[in-house]
């Protein structure tokens, strides 16, 4: 016995069952020994698992039913050579008729799940311990094995009854062994991190390459970690349907996450796999990516309305924000209350992304120097509104440093939605406003400050980089719409602060 488990079976160490003294009757005992012990291991296993809350290894080599039958299959017949070389006794036995009808019966589906696990569950128990399934008996691919496992004995035991006669030329007639594809014994290495840093490779590759964002690749990475741990395999290619499954449930049990954000996350693996399968689709998952088609769950979405700054809102935010000495506090609530920017656009803003014509003031928002955005409807020239030059955000730019405008205290690059959705908090609590977003609120406050006064659409999407899926997201936008562009954004009236 396992050492973990001897506590679930009264300390035993070892387990033994008697045969008998005949050979013959022994071995027709031997297979229901077997499996009967196997079986108390399994609920002892069970027992272990549910007292330390530890999950179940995956498959490390998962086969079909079709394929587990022909192993059995082959391991007979090179036992039945083995034994035949070494003990001319062997052929005199004759096949057991009564075990053979049995084994026709099961592999017809004539005999119960209890009547099968007599018959070959300890083949199918070798099987699940050889890492090839995980199927529980009861379950209708546990049977499908027992049922293929049937068909193999039988096999064997017609090629045995051949043999004593002389004649090794037979070959199985049932389709489950007969039309058997091939199976790769070696298991496919690929982590999800080979996976990951190819993509990443690939997308780099060339002179107008587009990167994959080093923010991006990190959460594919983090959130590949955590499933990793969760089935206790980084292997790629032993991904099945359940592990995702039982991962997703696992995460809604324990009541940390959303149903959204697990979505995205079941989601991310899926397109880690799909990468996979992209780069080498011969070899890797050749029978499809094993998560298409899973269900996801459903949540409710909160209506815009309640997830956008109220203008009071708005008014106490920006009001506290001039209290502040820090340039990202100070700066950032009022960039995104006038532009619409995503708080991650607005936390890379440069120095050199501000540029003028004629009096009017305008900044870039762009890829340049390894910057990333949402989309390539995101990069844009955004007009600066009178407010900001008002409150004197010019004159800050224009003292900065090179460079980024907003930094961290020991690196230029910091994650800026983190600090500014905390910051937004100490203001307006969760308590008293649960469902506003207190990074994309401003995004929708100035969607709703464009349709109040009269901002047309295009100017809309192109100032808030909204990709509209039209032909004209890839034409124009040149500097001669950016004065009318201007000409908008002064329209809109300032927030009363």
């Amino acid at each position: 016995m396992p050492e973990h488990l001897r506590p679930y079976m009264d300390g035993k160490r070892e387990f033994e069952i008697q045969l008998g003294g005949d050979k013959r009757e022994a071995l027709r005992k031997h297979a229901t020994a077997v499996a009967s012990i196997q079986r108390q291991i399994g609920i002892a296993r069970h027992k272990h698992e549910l007292a330390t809350g530890e999950q179940s290894k995956p498959l490390t080599h998962p086969l079909t039913a079709q394929q587990i039958a022909t192993r059995d299959y082959q391991s007979q017949i090179d036992f039945d050579a083995e034994i035949r070389a070494h003990d001319h006794r062997y052929a005199a036995f004759e096949v057991d008729l009564e075990h053979a009808q049995l084994l026709r019966e099961g592999f017809a589906g004539k005999l119960s799940d209890d009547q099968l696990e007599q018959l070959v569950g300890a083949r199918v128990e070798r099987a699940r311990l050889a890492g090839h399934t995980d199927a529980e008996k009861g379950s209708p691919e546990w049977r499908r094995i027992a049922q293929a496992l049937c068909v193999s004995g039988y096999e064997a035991m017609a090629r045995q009854d051949e043999r004593n006669e002389g004649d090794f030329t037979g070959k199985p007639t049932h389709p489950d062994l007969s039309d058997t594809p091939p199976i790769d014994d070696d298991i496919d290495p690929t982590t999800f991190a080979d996976i990951i840093n190819a993509e990443v490779k690939r997308r780099a590759r060339g002179n107008n390459a587009k990167p994959l964002p080093d923010k991006t690749a990190k959460k594919y990475r983090d959130t590949a970690d955590e499933f990793a741990k969760f089935r206790k395999s980084n292997l790629a290619a032993t991904v099945k349907l359940i592990d995702a499954k039982n991962w997703m449930e696992a995460l809604q049990d324990a009541g940390k996450l959303s149903n959204r954000t697990i979505k995205a996350k079941v989601q991310s693996i899926c397109t880690i796999l799909n990468w996979g399968r992209q780069n080498d689709p011969e070899k890797f998952l050749p029978a499809g990516n094993p998560l298409t088609g899973m269900k996801m769950p459903d949540f409710n979405s909160t209506p815009s309305h309640l997830r956008a700054f109220t203008l009071a809102e708005a008014a106490v935010i920006l009001s506290a924000a001039r209290k502040e000495t820090k340039p990202l506090f100070r700066w950032l609530p009022w960039l995104c209350a006038y532009s619409g920017m995503r708080v991650n656009e607005a936390g890379q803003l440069c120095k050199e992304d501000f540029f003028q014509i004629g009096d009017q003031w305008f900044w870039n928002v762009t890829t340049a120097g390894r910057r990333s955005l949402k989309t390539a409807s995101s990069e844009r020239r955004i007009p600066v509104h009178p407010a900001l030059i008002n409150e004197g955000f010019i004159s800050f730019v224009e003292k900065s440093a090179s460079g980024r405008l907003f930094k961290g205290e020991t690196k230029d690059e910091i994650n800026v939605q983190p600090r500014m959705s905390t910051w937004v908090r100490g203001i307006i609590p969760c308590q008293k406003r649960p469902q506003l977003s207190p990074n994309h609120g401003w995004r929708h406050l100035f969607e709703d400050l464009c349709r109040r006064d009269n901002i047309p659409e295009d100017a809309r999407n192109y100032m808030t980089g909204r990709a509209t899926g039209k032909s004209q997201d890839l034409y124009g936008r040149s500097d001669v719409m950016l004065p009318g562009l201007a000409d908008a954004m002064r329209r809109i009236e300032p927030i009363p602060v």
